[in-house]
């Protein structure tokens, strides 16, 4: 038995290592949601993501948000000479992101296409500090040769605004677009030279080398086989044409020619659907990236934005990528009673088939609890509910594992739940495992100062504080981000010197 079990955790570990190294290279999902105007989650990527572009099917501008830009912070993608906003991307998260309320990511009714990107070695999201210089700036650490550059600064000013800088284009005046621009104006002397480690900027008033200003980028690796920029000639532009050479399915292709508007197009609009975006506060159009392909993408005929007659466009396209069949918000539990009832919401879903409710109660071994049928396709947020009647005293853990029709499923998040009648009680803590802060749940039946400790698996106190305590439910967060990697027990003890403990898990 016990060599069976090594054996299991051996193939486990070896799977992880398969995924993340396949994963390494270029780590991006993208999906879509339609807005309600609530602050929401969006979980289920698999990775936490480092960047995110989100826009609206409506007259919203599209925002631009890094991990290392202010908490709670995001760039207009299609206005000019605009700080930093706030109230858009609210947070980037260990599994997803979180809107606020803002039309720009989350007006009532309205539809939004996202891309999220982690970084990895065709991938790179970094930021540096403008010195004001005459002298041009080198910026280094890419680990590669950029392909394609996405940056902004934090300042209300020209020399901050977004550009998009395509290496095929050449370094030098012309050597890209802004995406808050909507006429003639290239991207000029953002970028005079690319190098094998990064690039280097220009030094004119349009630079981004501003003083004190803080900039933000993502950097494509040129190498990548399927991560590519170009050039495309229309010919009479009276047929539709079609980009190949990708080397796989498009996932995210953005088009510009010079003297007109950028567009762009993900993956997450319904294949069937023939709809473009704008960066800029512009509705989705018809007749323009008519569709992503195989092996590229394909313009609309007679299009003055991607097939004008005789005229040369640029493109940025790239394939691969994670397709989220369900964008999950939340999945929680709640006591009532002797059941435990267990909710979960999802913003969108394409050829969902049921949700499996698993349940363990040594969070290693789980089996399927119940079934509930999924939406099918949705862009609405939808609420699922399931009860677990009369579940036994003591832990639980319950999982949902989400099934597609064509047979391919995906599990979310573990979540615990602690079903005790001893008064006082510790009823929930979260998230467990953890990194970082987790939040304990309790009842008390009398109120007064609780004692809390932390202690390892040798009963050594890692932690020790006094919490007061009100009659009824009480929540009190902590943090495990300063142990190493292991397993702990929190013990809480009541007025009286009733005990209660609960096992928590530390993880990197």
């Amino acid at each position: 038995m016990e060599a069976k079990k090594f054996t299991q955790v051996l193939l486990s570990v070896l799977l992880i290592i398969l995924i993340n190294f396949n994963l390494a290279g270029q780590t991006f999902a993208y999906g879509n949601y339609t807005g309600n105007g609530t602050s929401k989650s969006i979980t289920g990527l698999g990775f936490s993501p480092e960047a995110i572009i989100i826009k609206s099917h409506g007259a919203y501008e599209a925002v631009f948000t890094t991990a290392n830009m202010p908490s709670g912070k995001t760039k207009q993608l299609g206005t000019t000479s605009v700080a930093l906003i706030s109230g858009e991307v609210t947070s980037l998260n260990s599994d997803g992101f979180t809107i606020g309320s803002g039309n720009r990511t989350n007006n009532s009714g309205t539809q939004y296409q996202w891309i999220a990107f982690n970084e990895g070695t065709n991938i790179h999201i970094g930021t540096y500090v403008g010195d004001g210089s005459p002298t041009a700036e080198v910026i280094s650490g890419c680990g590669f040769q950029p392909e394609a550059i996405l940056i902004c600064g934090d300042a209300a000013s020209a020399a901050a605004d977004p550009g998009f800088l395509l290496n095929s284009m050449g370094a030098g005046s012309d050597d890209g677009f802004f995406t808050c621009n909507t006429s003639t104006t290239a991207s000029a002397d953002y970028v005079v030279s690319y190098g094998a480690d990064g690039w280097t900027t220009g030094t004119g008033g349009s630079s981004p080398i501003l003083s004190g200003v803080n900039y933000y980028y993502i950097a494509f690796n040129v190498s990548a086989s399927t991560i590519k920029d170009g050039t495309y000639t229309s010919g009479d532009g009276t047929a539709d044409k079609a980009i190949t050479g990708l080397g796989g399915t498009a996932t995210f292709v953005a088009i510009w020619r010079r003297a007109q508007t950028p567009v762009f197009r993900t993956a997450g609009i319904n294949a069937a659907s023939d709809k473009t975006l704008y960066y800029s506060a512009t509705a989705a159009a018809a007749s323009r990236i008519k569709s992503l392909d195989a092996d590229g993408f394909t313009v609309a005929a007679n299009n003055n934005l991607t097939n004008e007659a005789w005229q040369v466009h640029n493109y940025f396209a790239m394939a691969g990528g994670t397709a989220l069949p369900v964008q999950m918000t939340s999945f929680e539990a709640e006591k009532e009673g002797k059941n435990v009832v267990l909710k979960w919401q999802t913003a969108s879903e394409i050829n969902s088939s049921y949700f499996n409710i698993l349940h363990s109660t040594d969070g290693i071994n789980f089996e399927v609890l119940g079934k509930i049928d999924a939406a099918g396709t949705s862009n609405e947020w939808l609420d699922y509910s399931f009860t677990h009647e009369n579940a036994a005293e003591g832990i639980h853990y319950y999982q949902l594992q989400e099934y597609d029709n064509d047979g391919a499923n995906t599990k979310y998040k573990i979540i615990e739940v602690n079903v005790s009648n001893k008064i006082n009680a510790i009823t929930q803590l979260s998230p467990n495992p953890s990194s970082n802060n987790i939040l304990l749940y309790y009842n008390s039946n009398t109120g007064g100062t609780y004692k809390l400790t932390i202690t390892d698996m040798n009963g050594n106190a890692q932690y020790f504080a006094h919490i007061p305590s009100m009659i009824g439910e009480n929540k009190f967060k902590m943090t495990l981000q300063p142990y190493e990697e292991g397993t702990y027990f929190i013990n809480l003890t009541d007025p009286s010197g009733v005990v209660s403990s609960v096992k928590v898990i530390k993880k990197e």
